[in-house]
């Protein structure tokens, strides 16, 4: 929802008709504006100095297509910034340029930097080709922290001819000194504005004062301000001199009061003075008082220039009482309040400042307000306007709507504002205090820095009226807090009795027509929490309850992602890693076309363990490398789940010590979340500690997990631990007893669709899976964990093994792939499939010229190699990608993980007599293998000789 709170005079430079021309100054914009590279220039000197008037004149001057924006305070905040930035496109370029201008979340708030240059592409995307966009007043972004992104991110998305000015009080940010350095930045100085002889002389002249420019350059050292106050004749050095001196002693009771009360207005005109006072304002504008004047002669907008507002405005608070003055302001504000609601506010605020009488005003204002800003995502912009108010003045319902503003920001800061409120509150205002509650809840699932339990404050919940059985989830509001409740019950404290219940109402939730935002979030919590507790069979159902369509109407930017890690989730189930995959590159892309970026380190760690466990170990490298870099420790949920995954990748890859240090880190990020992340990356460290062969370490963390599946009724805790004991009894030579905790695994991964859980050492459970199925225990359950886990082969894995392609040659010629039998009839498979027997008949490895001179010996020059790279490629076809059958300098090799070959595998022993090799191949490679086998010969030495 783009926020209409812009009045017309911020988008209309001043009117420079009476104005003087200064082509010494064009020409050096001119000059600026033409240097390569160049993208914009700043113009930055102290308020008088002529800035405004210079930018305005020059593109008169130069009949240039333009965009004029004038800042304010309210700039400070992102949201209001982004909605002015529209108004000022529609202002210079129509309404059909911004109906796809990027909407402004809560959740850009994280980082508003990136959508506001969302925003600046969409505008100089919009503007012709030679247009310029002019930011006047930039110094309302206060400080270098806030100003440097914004400002970076605007210049970055310049175009080719175009330019944009900046307009500030303040020099040139000492933190985007790289911007100036390679010139995409060029810079005019105060120095540069001051009038030189030439052109106080044509002003003097202009003013019909031709003999004084001499005298006027040196009262004024060439200040533009100045010349103008002496071509008025006024003679003052500075602006109070100018006004105990000159400028009120000359002017009647009325001018006086037009001049007052425009020293509080935004902007002077007719919808917030009488027509008498704008009419005496432009009077005195045409007489040399400081005011621009813009807008039509019917329908005119001045404003005082900010020299004269600031003094006019300190010389009210030094004399006139300040009850009298805050009255006026307070009259003021209501008329604004129609137009200008942040100017509105803004007197509201000052008269509160001024007569405490009036901070109720104030207060009730802003408690009408905040929830139009709030929906607008302007956080920022009501959280600095509540602050202004006096805390111990403020109302509990103000303290509430500081919480919500403070909730993206810190929600510790929020939790605190909710109890502030509380603290208020009397036994009548049960519905304001049900909400506090239900907010500071919600808190405790994104901030980590209070770990007290929630009973107290569910028991209040409950006392005020609001329980999980009372709670109408079809009211998308009820919803909302149903949502919020459970998310921080089933991360915090999954043991607290009320936690089933809410979980009940938020899954109810999924089948009414509530906010269908709420939906997704629901959703998303649900999958989450079946995934920390192991219970990954009910995440398959929740896409078909949620039933939304992520593109419609309604659905919000954020939404969508959250339908994309909820996706993620539900790959895990059903161990459909390419379906992860595809759901995280979609994901990811969406965060860019949105500008939110919340979820990116949960999403690109997702990818990364989908990622290896589908082989490509670059992209999930290159995933947890960019978590990495973008990792803030104060980010608790984050930094736990970085660690966790990067300690199993680490221990996948054989790197133990690393992957035991990594667990520490997500341990101790973990504690103050909750018990299931912290199971989860106990988990981990045992099961490093059992690789390290540390005992001690291991029976104390090991003690830990037990303590905590038991409590939680963890069933991925549980996996873990049944594994880690069978672990310990097949090293103890207990195989009765590594077998029954390896049924008692089994049975928990096909129960709850557990088939890759995070923290297990690779190759000790390859070996215990081989146990399994060996012995008939959980056997399919076994190959599909293996299969899942893409768990290379122990060296005496059997036929039973889940291997991704079988070939067997003895006695006939079969081959299966993931369990499938594949037909070796067709024309097109002999070639691929006389390949696959040539590579067994060799050993399993052959250089690519001995196989092509053995399959195609009556082929001339590169003939026969041509041949083998398409016959290689239908054969990888055939077995389901190139894994089965790698090429590594220059040899091709049955990978011995992948690929099962009863002929390699079998003993010479164990063959019978009549399982002749290939018995239907009668090429004279076939037959010398035969006989080769025949004398026990290994098939490794065929056809050597």
């Amino acid at each position: 929802m783009a926020p209409a709170f812009v009045l017309g005079a911020h988008l209309l430079p001043p009117d420079v008709r009476r104005r003087l021309a200064r082509p010494r100054l064009f020409a050096e914009l001119d000059r600026l504006r033409a240097g390569a590279g160049c993208r914009a220039v700043w113009i930055g000197a102290a308020a008088g100095c002529g800035k405004t008037t210079l930018a305005a004149s020059w593109l008169a001057a130069r009949a240039a297509a333009s965009l004029w924006l004038r800042l304010d305070e309210g700039d400070r905040d992102p949201a209001t910034f982004a909605g002015h930035l529209r108004q000022a496109l529609q202002h210079a370029a129509g309404a059909r340029a911004v109906r796809r201008w990027p909407a402004f979340t809560r959740e850009h708030l994280a980082c508003p930097a990136l959508q506001i240059r969302r925003c600046a592409r969409r505008l100089f995307g919009a503007l012709p080709d030679e247009a310029v966009a002019v930011l006047d007043d930039v110094q309302a972004w206060h400080d270098d922290a806030t100003l440097a992104p914004l400002l970076r991110s605007l210049v970055d998305e310049v175009r080719p001819g175009q330019c944009l000015v900046l307009l500030s009080q303040r020099p040139w940010p000492a933190a985007l000194a790289e911007l100036r350095a390679d010139a995409r930045v060029a810079v005019l100085d105060a120095a540069s504005l001051a009038f030189d002889a030439h052109e106080v002389q044509a002003w003097s002249a202009m003013a019909g004062h031709v003999d004084a420019g001499d005298a006027w350059l040196a009262h004024s050292a060439g200040w533009p301000l100045a010349l103008g106050w002496l071509a008025a004749g006024l003679d003052a050095r500075d602006l109070p001199a100018l006004l105990s001196s000159s400028l009120l002693a000359g002017l009647d009771a009325a001018d006086r009061s037009a001049l007052d009360r425009a020293a509080w207005c935004p902007v002077a005109d007719a919808a917030t003075l009488s027509a008498d006072e704008v009419h005496r304002l432009r009077r005195l504008a045409h007489s040399g008082v400081p005011i621009d004047a813009a807008g039509t002669p019917r329908a005119p907008r001045l404003r005082l220039h900010d020299l004269l507002r600031q003094a006019l405005q300190q010389h009210q608070r030094e004399t006139r009482e300040p009850g009298e003055l805050a009255a006026t302001l307070a009259d003021m504000a209501r008329r604004l309040q129609a137009v200008d609601e942040d100017g509105a506010v803004a007197l509201q605020l000052e008269a509160a400042a001024l007569d405490t009488a009036h901070v109720g005003g104030a207060d009730a204002t802003l408690c009408t307000l905040a929830p139009a800003w709030l929906a607008s995502a302007r956080h920022a912009a009501l959280r600095a306007r509540i602050e202004r108010l006096p805390e111990a003045r403020r109302s509990a319902a103000l303290w509430f709507w500081l919480a919500q503003a403070e909730l993206p920001r810190s929600p510790g800061a929020a939790r605190a504002c909710a109890d502030r409120a509380l603290a208020l509150l009397g036994p009548d205002e049960a519905g304001l205090a049900a909400r506090c509650h239900a907010l500071a809840i919600a808190t405790h699932f994104q901030s980590f820095d209070d770990t007290r339990p929630l009973a107290a404050r569910v028991s209040a919940l409950r006392a005020l009226g609001v329980a999980a059985e009372t709670c109408d989830v079809r009211d998308s509001a009820q919803a909302g807090v149903a949502v919020g409740v459970w998310s921080a019950l089933f991360l915090r404290q999954p043991t607290h009795p009320d936690c089933a219940a809410w979980q009940a109402r938020v899954r109810a939730l999924l089948h009414e027509p509530v906010d269908a935002n709420i939906r997704l979030r629901a959703a998303m919590l649900l999958a989450k929490q079946s995934w920390y507790q192991g219970r990954h069979a009910d995440l398959i159902a929740l896409p078909a309850l949620v039933r939304i369509e992520p593109g419609r109407a309604g659905v919000q930017p954020y939404g969508r992602l959250l339908e994309g890690l909820m996706r993620q989730y539900v790959a895990w189930a059903g161990a459909d890693w390419p379906a992860g995959l595809r759901c995280t590159h979609e994901a990811l892309t969406v965060a860019d076309e949105v500008g939110i970026h919340l979820l990116d380190a949960h999403l690109r760690l997702h990818g990364a363990c989908f990622a290896a466990l589908r082989g490509d170990d670059a992209q999930a490298r290159a995933w947890l490398d960019a978590v990495a870099g973008q990792a803030d420790p104060a980010r608790r949920m984050e930094a736990w789940h970085h660690f966790t995954v990067r300690g199993w990748l680490a221990l996948r890859g054989g790197d133990a010590a690393a992957a035991e240090a990594a667990s520490r880190v997500a341990i101790d990020a973990a504690q103050a979340m909750g018990p299931d992340p912290h199971a989860m990356a106990l988990a981990l460290r045992c099961h490093a500690l059992q690789t390290l062969d540390d005992a001690p370490a291991l029976r104390t963390a090991q003690r830990e997990l037990v303590a905590l599946a038991d409590a939680t009724e963890n069933r991925l805790a549980a996996l873990h631990l049944h594994l880690l004991n069978a672990h310990t009894a097949a090293g103890s030579g207990d195989r009765d007893g590594c077998l029954r905790q390896l049924r008692q695994a089994l049975r928990v991964a096909r129960a709850c669709a557990l088939w890759a859980p995070i923290g297990i050492e690779p190759r000790a459970t390859a070996a215990l899976l081989n146990e399994a199925i060996a012995a008939g225990v959980e056997r399919d359950a076994a190959c599909r964990l293996a299969r899942a886990m893409r768990l290379a082969p122990p060296p005496q894995a059997s036929v039973h093994w889940p291997w991704p392609v079988r070939v067997r040659t003895l006695g006939g010629f079969a081959i299966e792939v993931d369990d499938r039998a594949v037909s070796a009839e067709g024309k097109q498979q002999k070639r691929p499939l006389e390949l696959l027997q040539a590579l067994v008949a060799l050993g399993g490895s052959a250089g690519r010229e001995r196989l092509a001179d053995l399959l195609w010996p009556e082929a001339e020059g590169d003939r026969a190699l041509d041949a083998l790279e398409v016959a290689l490629r239908r054969l990888r076809q055939l077995l389901g990608g190139p894994d089965a059958v790698p090429l590594r300098g220059g040899r091709l090799t049955l990978d011995p993980h992948h690929v099962w070959v009863d002929v390699l595998r079998a003993p010479l022993a164990a063959r019978r007599p009549v399982d002749a090799f290939l018995p239907d191949q009668t090429a004279h490679w076939a037959v010398t293998a035969r006989e080769r086998l025949a004398r026990g010969a290994p098939l490794s030495a065929s056809l050597a000789a």
